[in-house]
């Protein structure tokens, strides 16, 4: 028999269990109803067992309604966005990670980044929404605002940056497509 030992790696199961940790931390936090809650980690219990039936979204989907049918708080609505974006790239990796593998820590680098790019755009977005209704922000946390502009910029900015990479990655070295891989005009298009 052969193997080989992958360095600071962890079990395959990992994004499973982390999609029914984060479930059970945000129906506990933002759901006021125990049937809800119920549901939300029955779900991410079966996620762990069938990613495929994708029940880690059904559980994913329960948190924003615990937002939704209480006061609003721009905490909260923070969390939620948090919580369901975490869940979902977990159960995304749960899809193509077998459950008895195990992963190198270095692997998961590109999909932080990505998580980390996105919630730089999407906290702002949501802190946003409440001056957008009208509603205003508490004056306690006014100062939040400014901070999360600057948030989106600098999300904004790393993804440009990003795009600019892969796009540089995905271009020849003379900048000019080979022959036989579609249209090539000489210039831009």
């Amino acid at each position: 028999m052969h193997s080989f030992r992958v360095p600071a790696a962890i079990p395959g199961v990992v994004p499973r269990l982390l999609v029914v940790v984060f479930v059970a931390v945000g129906v506990l936090v933002l759901m006021p109803f125990p049937l809800w809650q119920g549901i939300a980690v029955v779900a991410a219990l079966v996620a762990v067992f069938l990613p495929v039936s994708m029940a880690a979204w059904g559980a994913a989907a329960c948190l924003p309604f615990g937002v939704v049918l209480t006061e609003p708080s721009i905490a909260r609505t923070a969390l939620a966005v948090l919580l369901v974006h975490a869940i979902h790239v977990c159960a995304g990796l749960s899809l193509v990670i077998p459950a008895r593998s195990r992963m190198s820590l270095r692997v998961f680098l590109p999909t932080l980044r990505r998580f980390t790019v996105i919630q730089l755009i999407a906290q702002p977005l949501a802190l946003g929404v409440p001056l957008l209704s009208g509603r205003g922000l508490p004056t306690d946390v006014a100062w939040v605002a400014p901070v999360a502009a600057a948030l989106l910029v600098v999300g904004v900015g790393l993804a440009l940056v990003g795009l600019r990479r892969a796009d540089a990655a995905a271009r020849p070295a003379g900048g000019v497509a080979p022959r036989g891989s579609g249209a090539n005009v000489r210039g831009p298009s």
